[in-house]
């Protein structure tokens, strides 16, 4: 079921009527049931996965609380080996082992299993483990009631694409959960609405372009056309990305929940690292806590440092996909983080440093690292290297043939909406304040709402960029 899909609505409506009708004790029992057959909507095979995964973290948890030394390590590896171990072959053994057939000239067909990819394997996986390292570290303690815990791992509205929720975030929600105010319930219905409207107004039509472009990239030499083409991907995960988080985040305060923010503005970044704090900002966390701090932790000297940033960026990349396309890919935002860093110890407390700190600098950073980040669609969408290779040189102009513009009139009117929208968002707050104002404001607001999403939405349900992560 997609969010986008008249289906999705009646299954939430029925369960959150359902929900609200019997105490919570046994709403947390419905909650479960309905997130399980959300995930077996798409293939019931592999509802097996998620609750291995349950019934080996629940146990493990409590045997960490109370365990001490070489024990403790060895559970907590435990957790690692079958979670990675799960993720691992469904989704990297293809990927490995045909680029260790290709290495050794063996054919392929020999090794490749032609492994089917459980959708949001990466995102309960990332969920589960965080939960392991936390009680492994004493942040919090194990969880003893096993509904509590699935329902943190299996709770449908971030089930299939994040964002990617802590158990201390979740779980104390549970156990101190109350029915929403009605303001809370209007914040949700904003949320949902503002991220349909994102999904099928905005993503959707800049998919088109897209889609157009990267299908066959030599079909559309020239600068002109790489550069729109990757401008409209980019436009297209941003507003299919934050879509789907505004309308889980909604249909999470539906039903009571608060999900944390996963997107700040990204457009308006000035650098790499202010960009990692506004993009995907849930997974920029969890990367940060379990993969860069630990690595770091007793580690001095820059070197040290920079390296692992590279690293971790490349396992980002990788953790995207399993294919050599996305490990460029977080290998470019690796150097860009490594680049940013040199440049900013090299530059501090000299006339540079001044001048990038005047307000007039500003546009020209932000407008910079939008390009930088436009251009990392050339890693990203293609399927080959070889093909990121020509859209590259496409991008910067070693083509010596000029080919049209890809975006249409009112594909550009979009953009330039979505840009003043993010800009006034930024200043403004005027999405978050609407849940304030009185019923003569949100409600033509909600009849606009629906208006435009009749009018410009796409001919069907197009299913969601990150599904496929």
């Amino acid at each position: 079921m997609l969010f986008n899909s008249f289906q999705y609505w009646i299954f939430f409506l029925i369960v959150a009527v359902l929900f609200y009708s019997i105490p919570f004790r046994a709403g947390k029992v419905l909650l479960l049931c309905a997130s399980y057959v959300f995930y077996m909507w798409w293939d019931p095979r592999f509802i097996i996965l998620i609750l291995t995964s349950t019934v080996v973290d629940y146990y493990l948890g409590i045997l960490l609380e109370v365990a001490s030394g070489r024990r403790k390590k060895c559970l907590l590896a435990v957790s690692l080996v079958v979670n990675l171990g799960i993720l691992g072959f469904f989704k990297y053994y293809d990927f490995f082992a045909g680029s260790l057939a290709a290495l050794l000239h063996i054919p392929k067909s020999s090794v490749v299993l032609q492994v089917v990819l459980p959708v949001g394997i990466s995102f309960y996986t990332f969920a589960s483990l965080s939960y392991t390292f936390d009680v492994y570290w004493g942040k919090m303690k194990a969880v003893r009631n096993p509904i509590d815990y699935a329902l943190f791992i299996a709770f449908f509205p971030h089930l299939i694409a994040g964002p990617i929720i802590r158990a201390r975030q979740f779980i104390s929600q549970i156990w101190t959960w109350r029915r929403p105010a009605a303001i809370v319930i209007q914040s949700g219905i904003i949320l949902v609405l503002s991220g349909l409207l994102k999904k099928m107004v905005f993503a959707d039509r800049f998919a088109v372009v897209a889609d157009s472009y990267f299908k066959d990239p030599t079909a559309h030499p020239g600068w002109l056309a790489a550069w729109s083409g990757c401008l409209a991907f980019f436009m297209q995960v941003f507003f299919d990305f934050s879509g789907y988080t505004d309308i889980a985040r909604g249909c999470a305060k539906l039903l009571g929940f608060e999900f944390p923010l996963n997107f700040a503005r990204p457009f308006l970044s000035r650098n790499p690292p202010d960009l990692w704090q506004r993009w995907h900002i849930t997974l920029s966390t969890w990367v940060r806590d379990y993969l860069f701090m630990p690595f770091s932790r007793g580690r001095k000297g820059r070197f040290v440092l920079y390296r692992n940033m590279l690293v971790v960026m490349v396992l980002v990349g990788l953790w995207h996909g399993a294919n050599w396309t996305f490990v460029v890919w977080g290998a470019y935002h690796g150097i860009l983080l490594v680049g940013y860093r040199l440049f900013d110890r090299a530059t501090v407390g000299t006339a540079i440093d001044r001048v990038m700190k005047k307000r007039y600098v500003v546009p020209f950073s932000v407008g910079l690292m939008f390009a930088a980040f436009v251009l990392s669609a050339a890693f990203f969408r293609p399927k080959t290297l070889q093909t990121s290779g020509y859209v590259l040189s496409a991008l910067f102009g070693f083509q010596h043939v000029t080919g049209g513009f890809l975006l249409t009139t009112g594909t550009i009117v979009l953009l330039f909406i979505s840009l003043f929208l993010a800009a006034a968002q930024e200043r403004n707050q005027f999405i978050d304040r609407l849940a304030l104002q009185p019923a003569r404001v949100q409600i033509p607001a909600y009849v606009l709402a629906f208006l435009a999403l009749e009018l410009f939405s796409a001919t069907g349900p197009v299913p969601f960029v990150y599904f496929q992560f």
